[in-house]
């Protein structure tokens, strides 16, 4: 079904086809002119601006979550990522949001991620949860164990799960590692590898 909330631009097309239609009326009836015939597309194209800066839509939130995790990760805050887990958080490691948070937080304690370059996302989405698929390159801090003992940089796909709880807040309810370097990988093998656990 199409939402006029996801795409508010579509109506500065309605109402450039509604200026037509009064312009012709206009021009084949002209004792039918009336001044207030033109602020009909004026008040459409103004509602489509109304409608793209005061209503955030699903999409634009979690969006925005993804954002905020990616940023939060350059800067080692765990605290930010915490605020965007949900508290019934698992995966196929981790069992809980305590758990993950324990593991985000031992990986912060030292320098991590210098940027994460997105390479390309996709979003399934329905009434109340939804699947992101994000692949991109991490680069590591020249400081950090991942850079010295692996190498500067990876390729990684991840997974995650968001769910909308009754407050109307999306959240992240689960998050899957799949891919490093284009090689099929899950929280097991990459926890049985690592080495600072």
């Amino acid at each position: 079904m199409y939402n006029i909330f996801e795409k508010p631009w579509t109506l500065l097309i309605v109402a450039i086809v509604v200026l037509l239609i009064i312009y012709i009326i206009r021009v084949f009836k002209p004792g039918k002119r009336q001044w207030w015939h033109l602020f009909i597309p004026i008040m459409i194209a103004i509602s489509a601006f109304a409608i793209d800066t005061f209503v955030e839509t699903d999409l634009e939130n979690i969006n925005s979550i993804i954002k905020s995790c990616i940023k939060a990760s350059r800067n080692e805050d765990a605290d930010t990522i915490d605020t965007f887990i949900a508290s019934d958080y698992h995966d196929s490691q981790h069992q809980s949001k305590q758990e993950i948070m324990i593991y985000c937080k031992a990986i912060f304690s030292e320098p991590a991620v210098e940027r994460f370059v997105k390479l390309n996302q996709s979003i399934e989405l329905s009434s109340s949860n939804a699947t992101v698929l994000i692949k991109g390159f991490l680069f590591f801090d020249k400081e950090s164990r991942f850079y010295k003992e692996l190498k500067p940089a990876m390729t990684i796909k991840l997974e995650l799960g968001l769910k909308k709880y009754s407050n109307k807040k999306w959240q992240i309810n689960r998050a899957e590692i799949l891919e490093i370097d284009e090689q099929t990988i899950d929280w097991d093998s990459l926890l049985n590898a690592a080495t600072w656990q």
